[in-house]
């Protein structure tokens, strides 16, 4: 359960077709992998179309990802606005937009590894053996892989 490792876990690995891609932080991971934000926007009256009118033309970069009725859902990338301007914009056009309620939340946990599946593959990952085959496979030296990624500066852990 990610619930479980968000809450429990102070740094996490995450491996993709055996390669070892990341170590940090649950926070570090979000800020890194992560999509931006998450903007739920729940519409009354006439439609949502003002709305979503809106939200496209304040931020550019802000993809649609779905429209239930009156509930919109966007994804927005941190790089594209503050949050103060999304949660200003969106108290500012509350009463003419009727915009009943609305949330920004960051990206799960759920969300990074689902970053990290698009890359799994069923190929075999540098001479590992096929799974089917049902033996481990053999390294010349356990720590030479893990080596340059741990010495890597560009991916060690910012603090926040």
């Amino acid at each position: 359960s990610m619930e479980e490792c968000e809450a429990l876990c102070t740094r996490m690995a995450i491996m993709v077709n055996g390669r070892f891609r990341c170590l940090g932080s649950v926070q570090h991971l979000k800020n890194r992998f992560g999509d931006g934000y998450t903007v739920v926007v729940r519409v009354g009256g006439p439609g949502p179309e003002a709305v979503e009118s809106l939200m496209l033309r304040r931020f550019p970069g802000i993809v649609l990802k779905e429209r239930h009725g009156g509930l919109l859902q966007f994804q927005l990338p941190s790089r594209a606005a503050s949050l103060a301007s999304v949660f200003s914009v969106l108290a500012a056009h509350r009463g003419p937009c009727h915009i009943e309620d609305y949330s920004v939340s960051q990206t799960t946990l759920d969300q990074v590894f689902v970053h990290f599946a698009r890359e799994q593959s069923d190929e075999d990952p540098g001479g590992v053996t096929a799974p089917e085959q049902d033996v481990a496979p053999v390294a010349s030296s356990p720590g030479r892989r893990l080596m340059p990624f741990l010495e890597d500066d560009s991916y060690q852990e910012s603090s926040v």
